[in-house]
């Protein structure tokens, strides 16, 4: 009996966050004490001592498998596979709400931190918890650098039509070198903030032609992250240009469970260490959504060069596809509170570039249309007010989120959870089937599926 008490508490030291409180176990499952203990006798919850005084500590993996058999039995399965589309919350997290105001970090707007101009370093440290104890680091990595500078010719492409792929190998390269096997979480951070500058001083790749020695004197630059950034993409380092990129990257950290955001969790909850997590979100910004969406945007706003080119263009798209790419974001049926702001940010910017002026005429054909600004809009015209080179408002978003990935990741790596979502089998056609396709009833819809020989 003594030997199993300690191999519990051996257990415990190692895996704190596989293992709940009674109080925990109770309110979870919605049960009574004495269901509990049923539960425990017939080994349905194992659970370990807790000191010496009679606590015990139920693992959490099997209340998480009775609460889902509850579920199941109660008809929630609907109810958790409309959650996986913009639906219901189904993880719970201390990070990021998103309300009809836009993101909250910790309870604070994201909007409030822009308006009181808060620097993103600062509010990195808001998202990521770390107090006052622990100091992060934004000097970049000398050796990742150096990967990175060496990376078209070693991967035989250029870093600003595959931005997502070479983020990702300076992800894995980093998380490599300084975070592999890393289990505390200062430690973590204090690397994340590391990685994600050195991803900043490496968008000097996105100008045409890449200077290298400008590069090399940005990197060398003092101030905070949007300085650098500023430096290394070629545009005005200036007190308000820096003060409005700050704004854009707090806008940008975190948006609770978008698709990157998920899948970045998934890996760490499956063990994968941060500069792994961080890769696997960033690539899935390939899709239609993310990268895609972005390109798309930047490509009808860079085309825009005349008030009346805007309008031809703006008119001419929504007329071929009733929509138009940057705007009516899900989640926003009123409008996007952080593209609203960031476009106020370009009206007010001084010294902005000539270039962006006929996109405001643009904006009221949108309006015309009932389309409303998403957050790509508002991000890509500040990065042509600024005077940025293309793909520039993708990188930024991509630098500003890893922030959000870290916090996402990390929180994800304490918690101990495994995410396994289970699948709904729907009936396939029989392999016999000599028809092109095959029409089965699934939930009182039809479901096409199509035959593959």
């Amino acid at each position: 009996m003594q030997r199993n008490r300690q191999d519990g508490a051996a257990a415990l030291a190692h895996a704190p966050g596989d293992y709940l409180t009674r109080a925990e176990t109770l309110a979870l499952l919605q049960i009574k004490l004495q269901t509990l203990y049923a539960y425990v006798s017939r080994g349905w919850i194992r659970s370990v001592p807790q000191g010496d005084k009679g606590r015990r500590l139920y693992a959490r993996q099997d209340v998480e498998r009775m609460k889902s058999r509850a579920d199941a039995r109660s008809g929630h399965a609907p109810v958790a596979a409309a959650a996986m589309r913009w639906g219901e919350p189904i993880i719970s997290s201390t990070l990021t709400e998103i309300t009809a105001q836009g993101p909250r970090y910790r309870g604070v707007a994201a909007l409030d931190m822009a308006r009181d101009g808060q620097t993103f370093e600062a509010v990195v440290k808001a998202l990521w918890n770390t107090g006052d104890d622990i100091t992060l680091s934004w000097q970049p990595c000398a050796r990742t650098l150096r990967f990175a500078d060496a990376w078209p010719g070693t991967a035989g492409l250029q870093p600003r039509r595959e931005l997502v792929r070479f983020f990702a190998d300076i992800a894995l390269r980093f998380g490599s070198e300084h975070l592999r096997g890393v289990r505390s979480s200062d430690v973590q951070f204090v690397a994340a903030s590391r990685m994600i500058a050195t991803m900043a001083h490496c968008l000097g790749h996105l100008r045409r032609p890449h200077d290298g020695a400008a590069a090399t004197s940005a990197r060398k630059r003092g101030g905070g992250l949007s300085a650098t950034l500023l430096a290394v993409l070629g545009g005005t380092v200036s007190p308000q240009h820096i003060a409005a990129l700050d704004a854009a990257l707090v806008l940008c950290a975190d948006h609770e469970l978008a698709q990157a955001t998920f899948v970045a969790r998934i890996a760490a909850s499956a063990g994968a260490d941060v500069g792994e997590c961080v890769a696997a979100a960033i690539l899935t910004q390939t899709g239609l959504t993310s990268a895609r969406s972005y390109e798309a945007t930047e490509d009808l706003l860079r085309a825009c060069k005349t008030v009346a080119q805007a309008q031809r263009l703006f008119e001419e798209h929504y007329a071929a596809h009733r929509n138009l790419p940057g705007f009516n974001h899900p989640l926003y049926p009123d409008g996007d509170p952080r593209a609203r702001y960031l476009i106020d940010v370009v009206r007010r910017l001084a010294g902005r570039h000539p270039s962006v002026e006929p996109l405001f005429a643009a904006l009221d054909i949108a309006a015309k249309h009932g389309c409303l600004p998403s957050l790509e809009i508002g991000l890509t015209l500040l990065t042509i007010a600024l005077g940025l080179p293309p793909r520039s408002a993708f990188a930024l978003f991509i630098i500003s989120r890893s922030a959000g990935w870290v916090a996402h990741i990390v929180e994800q790596r304490t918690s101990g959870a495994l995410i396994r979502p289970r699948a709904d089998y729907l009936q396939t056609c029989p392999a016999s089937s000599n028809s092109a396709e095959d029409v089965l009833p699934v939930d009182g819809a039809m479901l096409a599926a199509e035959s593959h020989t």
